[in-house]
């Protein structure tokens, strides 16, 4: 008798419909300069149950593609990890953007970029954390109050800082990045 497999369950960073939500496109690199190659759009998420599978990450993002050829993105690496509750490193990934880009798949706006992982194990709280080393824009969800599930994450310093973008002089906006795992 065989068993049948786990249906997979999806968790997500935000709640409805994209398309009725104010979007932001960020770049660490763009936001930090240099130093944006050790911060992370990183989002908490909650384990539905003890020793749950993380099989897959979609992250929101554009590589700059727009359908010509002065576009077509040059090879550049990201990263992707999963820590637990306690920022303990549980797995780390790292590849060309290539494969997962918006130009491979023809698309000319921000587009879902997925990561498959082997089954990594979770449970209670855990984040993830994509380097996007200025490959890539990760989108993110201007709100007007500060997010409790996303952050930056500091890799220098192993620290979480809320995520909010500057939007002028001495102010502020918070963002919740567009990110869903998936597992069972």
């Amino acid at each position: 008798m065989d068993a049948k497999a786990p249906p997979i369950q999806v968790l997500s960073s935000y709640e409805g419909n994209l398309s009725e939500k104010k979007i932001n496109l960020v770049s660490m690199s763009a936001l930090f300069g240099r130093l944006g190659k050790d911060v992370a759009e990183t989002v908490k998420f909650k384990a539905p149950k003890p020793g749950w599978k993380v099989r897959a990450i979609n992250i929101f993002a554009w590589d700059g593609f727009n359908g010509t050829v002065q576009s077509i993105p040059r090879e550049r690496i990201i990263a992707l990890e999963i820590r637990d509750k306690d920022l303990n490193l549980l797995y780390r990934f790292a590849d060309s953007q290539l494969p997962f880009s918006n130009y491979l798949f023809n698309a000319t706006e921000a587009y879902p970029l997925t990561i498959e992982l082997p089954s990594v194990p979770v449970s209670d709280e855990f984040y993830v954390s994509f380097y996007d080393r200025g490959a890539v824009a990760v989108a993110g969800e201007v709100l007007n109050n500060t997010s409790n599930n996303s952050f930056f994450f500091n890799a220098v310093a192993d620290e979480l800082i809320p995520a909010e973008l500057p939007q002028g002089q001495n102010e502020t906006s918070p963002v919740n990045w567009i990110m869903s795992v998936s597992g069972a």
